[in-house]
């Protein structure tokens, strides 16, 4: 009886059990039908995009002449850049010396190693390093406590007088604390590398000095007979000739004085800014007196405190930038004279173009490269230490630290790094210190790193007269090192450089050879501008009349009882310090370096594989047929593939910054 009563019930109630069932298994199916009909949709999908994918390389085919043509500049493009690589090493390759104090050094760099392979160290070839007369005398062969004079004169000793500011110990990055520990290899090939880079950047500034100090002949007129022309074909007097400088014009004549031969002659000054003569109120050049390249100059002095410019007379209205040479004992020839054949000038800390080198750094990208990641060199070491670092900093909960810390490229005055001047974090970008800090910690110090070349990110400061500011840029623009100018900065100079007069073995000079300024937008290590020594008789520029007129003392006459006919005094009497550094400027230039690795032939770097050194086959040049010659591409025939590989050819040549001020190269 109750089976009868249920199903009787279900037949009564069967609309409402189907109303709450039906809709259930509705949706469930139309779940189950729309998942299996989207992934059928999207399987077609990708079969469509492949088969399409596949076809779209065969839409528009290419003959095999074209292929081939593609081929042949591909191959020609590898060549160039091979070419190019070989070219630039060829042009480096006299940059990597090794120190010429040390036979064991000298016996590695006779090996030809490349950079980075393992240098040899069974025969104490890395404790050499931590003797002082090989390893520092690279910088300056002026070194405390040196047992015996070395031969050979450092990099800071060659662009002398130019000045470090504090001395080189503070500018130049070097390690000066050892510890107990064995260098490796890798060491030793990134010390060696910043002696190289510094070495190079430092020579800019002595071939700037040296081609300031030049004197070309020029032709010499006297009244309207000409005494000397170098480029007429015509008879002319070899002892008396004019030469002429960036600064001063110089008529030279040898005479007869009481049966000796003296040099006597001119000096001009064709600028329109006052110039000092030199320390001590002397000009000193340097006069050949014979041709032949063993012949020693004759050297002329020429006394006087200063030569107004161009356009100053004196009261007599005779220019004032003009003074006769008045002939002394000291002028007197005691050698052989032939012909008056070359003249330069040599300068002193109060005359030289570039006056100081402020900071120069390494591995200190500027604003373009501030948010690029720096890289180490492809040493096996290092890259393994590196792949663990990024292996364990991505296991870490923290964030992935490769490449350098990230900051701005312009410290603000009073410093940003910490741990001492030129430091970031543990390393130092210049100055001295322990292996750690210069070398471990400036492990990335490239912006990029190839099979070819590593490019590196440097910075020099210097305080140069203003007249010289393109000279300073054109000179690392023609570097060996490829120097690429990415940013220059420049300011007026507004300290001080104690007269020009840091020598410690000068009476006048109170500091002692150490200079208490301090300035630099590069460094972001400022010293403190403390008080400074008094200077000797600053004055007033002189104005209208005051100066002496033939028969006084000053650069107007030949004076009485001094050297030279003019006053003796090593100070300065009638110029202030303002007026030193008026031309002055503060010149930031920022750029890459780009560092060739030893050229081998058929090596290169694959494209497909980055900073993998591979070997490249040698070209085949395909052979066309005479009846059917290659159209040209885009003139009819074959029209190129816009996918097709390009012309790739490498960036060796410095590409110009935009604010970059041009500059005008100069044939060698």
């Amino acid at each position: 009886m109750a089976k009868k009563d249920t199903k009787e019930l279900l037949k009564k109630h069967h609309f409402w059990v189907l109303a709450g069932l039906v809709p259930l298994f509705v949706l469930i199916a139309v779940f189950t039908i729309s998942s299996s009909v989207g992934e059928a949709i999207e399987n077609r999908e990708k079969e469509y995009k492949t088969s399409a994918q596949s076809i779209e390389p065969k839409l528009n085919p290419k003959s095999d002449k074209l292929i081939e043509a593609i081929q042949s500049q591909v191959s020609r493009v590898q060549d160039k850049k091979n070419e190019l690589w070989k070219q630039n090493w060829e042009r480096q390759k006299g940059l990597y010396v090794w120190p010429k104090t040390s036979a064991r050094l000298k016996e590695v760099e006779r090996l030809g190693l490349k950079f980075g392979d393992p240098i040899p160290s069974g025969d104490s070839q890395y404790a050499e390093f931590q003797k002082p007369e090989v390893y520092l005398a690279e910088f300056s062969r002026d070194l405390p406590n040196k047992k015996a004079s070395l031969p050979n004169p450092g990099m800071a000793d060659l662009i002398a007088p130019t000045q470090f500011k504090a001395g080189w110990q503070s500018v130049l990055r070097h390690v000066n604390a050892w510890d107990e520990r064995q260098l490796t290899s890798e060491q030793i090939w990134l010390m060696m590398e910043d002696v190289w880079v510094q070495r190079s950047m430092l020579d800019a500034i002595r071939q700037v000095n040296a081609q300031m100090a030049e004197f070309q002949r020029v032709k010499y007129v006297k009244g309207d007979q000409v005494i000397d022309d170098p480029v007429s074909k015509q008879p002319s007097d070899p002892l008396r000739r004019k030469f002429r400088s960036r600064i001063w014009e110089l008529e030279l004549e040898v005479a007869n004085k009481d049966n000796k031969r003296v040099l006597g002659g001119r000096l001009i000054n064709h600028t329109d800014r006052l110039q000092l003569m030199g320390l001590n109120n002397t000009m000193v050049v340097k006069v050949w007196l014979q041709p032949g390249r063993d012949v020693a100059p004759f050297e002329f002095k020429i006394g006087g405190e200063f030569l107004p410019g161009r356009g100053a007379t004196k009261p007599d209205g005779t220019p004032a930038n003009v003074v006769t040479i008045v002939p002394t004992d000291e002028h007197i020839i005691t050698g052989d004279v032939v012909e008056i054949v070359k003249v330069e000038q040599v300068f002193d800390t109060r005359t030289v173009p570039v006056r100081r080198i402020e900071n120069l750094a390494l591995g200190l990208p500027d604003s373009r490269f501030a948010d690029k990641q720096m890289k180490v060199p492809n040493f096996k070491a290092f890259v393994e230490e590196e792949q663990r670092a990024a292996a364990a900093a991505a296991a870490s909960a923290g964030p992935a630290t490769p490449g350098a810390p990230k900051g701005p490229a312009f410290p603000p005055p009073g410093g940003i790094f910490p741990g001492g001047p030129g430091a970031t974090g543990a390393g130092l970008r210049f100055g001295g210190g322990t292996v750690d800090q210069v070398v471990n910690a400036n492990k990335k110090r490239y912006v990029e790193v190839t099979g070819e070349v590593r490019r590196m990110p440097v910075g020099i400061a210097v305080v140069v007269d203003q007249a010289y500011m393109q000279d300073v840029l054109l000179a690392y623009a023609n570097s060996p090192l490829k120097f690429q100018i990415t940013q220059v900065t420049w300011t007026r100079f507004r300290d001080a450089l104690n007269n020009g007069l840091n020598n410690p073995n000068n009476p006048l000079d109170p500091s002692g050879g150490v200079i208490m300024s301090g300035s630099g937008n590069l460094s972001g290590e400022f010293l403190p501008s403390g008080p400074r020594p008094p200077l000797p008789g600053p004055g007033p520029f002189p104005g209208p009349g005051q100066f002496p007129g033939p028969g006084g003392t000053g650069p107007g006459g030949p004076g009485t009882g001094t050297p030279y006919g003019f006053p003796g005094s090593g100070g300065l009497s009638t110029v202030s310090e303002s007026q030193l550094t008026s031309g002055l400027i503060e010149l930031d230039v920022y750029g890459v370096v780009s560092l060739y690795e030893k050229y081998a032939a058929g090596e290169g770097t694959d494209p497909k594989a980055k900073d993998v050194p591979v070997r490249v086959e040698p070209r085949v040049e395909p052979k066309p047929k005479a009846t059917e010659p290659t159209p040209p591409a885009g003139k009819g025939g074959d029209a190129p593939d816009p996918k097709a590989p390009g012309d790739k050819t490498p960036r060796d040549a410095a590409v110009p910054d935009p604010k970059t001020p041009k500059t005008r190269r100069r044939g060698r």
